[in-house]
């Protein structure tokens, strides 16, 4: 549900791109589905029967004004090729584009962030993150650290749930799945027709990284396995997560989506429900702006934020604007 895949977790990444073709997929994991209760309703309300081409997209209109949604769900792969004539015609009639918060990193907070919370999230000094890890979870991060083709010393200063999502970065470039995408895509499409494009906010690296320097041993250890399994569920399915998302199949886009690593990571800790809960405020917000101007809004929303119960679509439509799902 947090949107940029737990990007703050992985802001020094030193990241290659091999062929996806060179890794050897994981064994499948079952990360499992929402349950049908906990699923947004107007999501649920707008099943077509002739379902448009591309990805899911969302009318929103009130007072006039006209708010299309695609909803976005990173990883995709590097190469994916997919068109949207929604999207297409949003974008021609559309004066300003919103995209999903950016993260407030500049050089000097680099080495704030460095001088700040590097005793909350690296190894006590001569200790080393595999050689304190069970032996089962030592074995898993030594098979998805290799499958990403990355050494030991890459991330033995960390603690365990930093290394996680230090590694599910890692793997995903190395499997050519791209964080950045669809979102990056969008804006080539918005610059290429002189189209305005703000992001909703930005998000504080401290926010996340103050959690992640409290976790206790066992929520460290927690988030590891998360994020493994993310690793194995994305290299099991990294041929199906783009073509489910471009197809606009959204109970497959669902079923691992829903249940992302760093959601479960941050709704297993204190504080990262309620972090949680403010980027949905500051996304609905945004939202509800942008229906407040003229004309024509397009934004892209991570799905995580699109779905459940009580998420964006929901508290939009109680806020009185109708929502339908354009075929036009």
């Amino acid at each position: 549900m947090f949107a940029l895949s737990f990007a703050p977790f992985a802001m020094t990444l030193a990241l290659s791109a091999p062929a996806l073709a060179q890794i050897a997929p994981p064994p499948p994991v079952d990360l499992g589905a929402a349950p049908a209760q906990d699923e947004s309703a107007v999501v649920a309300e707008l099943t077509i029967m002739a379902k448009p081409p591309g990805p899911a997209v969302w009318l929103v209109e009130k007072d006039g004004a006209k708010l299309y949604i695609l909803g976005s769900a990173p990883p995709l792969p590097h190469q994916l090729k997919w068109s949207s004539p929604r999207l297409n015609k949003a974008l021609d009639k559309a004066s300003l584009v919103l995209v999903p918060p950016e993260a407030a990193v500049g050089v000097t907070q680099v080495a704030g962030f460095v001088l700040k919370f590097g005793a909350g999230l690296r190894q006590p000094l001569g200790k080393a993150l595999e050689g304190q890890l069970p032996p089962d979870l030592k074995a898993r991060f030594v098979e998805s650290r290799t499958q990403a083709r990355k050494g030991a010393g890459e991330y033995k200063n960390w603690k365990p749930a930093v290394a996680g999502f230090l590694l599910l970065s890692d793997f995903r470039q190395a499997a050519g799945l791209s964080e950045a995408k669809p979102v990056s895509t969008i804006e080539r499409m918005a610059k290429a027709r002189k189209l305005k494009v703000k992001a909703v906010g930005q998000y504080r690296m401290s926010a996340v990284t103050a959690i992640a320097g409290k976790l206790s041993p066992e929520d460290q250890l927690y988030c590891l396995r998360v994020a493994l399994d993310e690793v194995a569920y994305d290299g099991a399915h990294s041929t199906t997560i783009g073509r489910d998302w471009a197809e606009g199949d959204l109970a497959s886009v669902r079923a691992r989506y829903r249940a992302s690593a760093a959601q479960r990571c941050l709704t297993h800790v204190p504080g990262g429900a309620a972090l949680l809960e403010k980027g949905l405020v500051q996304t609905t917000e945004a939202m509800t702006e942008a229906l407040k101007r003229p004309g024509v809004t397009v934004a892209v929303v991570d799905l995580g934020f699109l779905l459940p119960a009580d998420g964006v679509l929901d508290r939009l439509k109680a806020q009185g604007a109708t929502i339908t799902s354009p075929v036009e």
